[in-house]
């Protein structure tokens, strides 16, 4: 039996902490390229980590570089995110 797939709220912390783990946390901003954070995650659905990056994009949370995204850093918004209780 398949895992169950992760909540959309789940999947976008996991992808921000996946991009700070990546970067080494270093503070923003600090680009990494999108196959290392889909790497670090252990998901071969591409189309998947795109659309979570697009929609961390419009939350503010990442920048993005590239249609689809090549490179991506966390935006002071997106590391407050990854804190408690922010």
């Amino acid at each position: 039996m398949a895992a169950p797939s992760p909540s959309p709220a789940q999947f976008l912390s996991s992808l921000l902490t996946a991009v700070h783990d990546v970067t080494g946390r270093r503070p923003p901003p600090t680009w990494t390229h999108v196959d290392k954070v889909q790497s670090k995650l252990g998901i071969e659905n591409r189309d998947a980590i795109d659309a979570g990056i697009r929609l961390a994009v419009a939350k503010g949370w990442l920048r993005s570089d590239g249609d689809p995204p090549t490179s991506i850093t966390l935006t002071g918004p997106g590391v407050k995110m990854l804190t408690p209780g922010s």
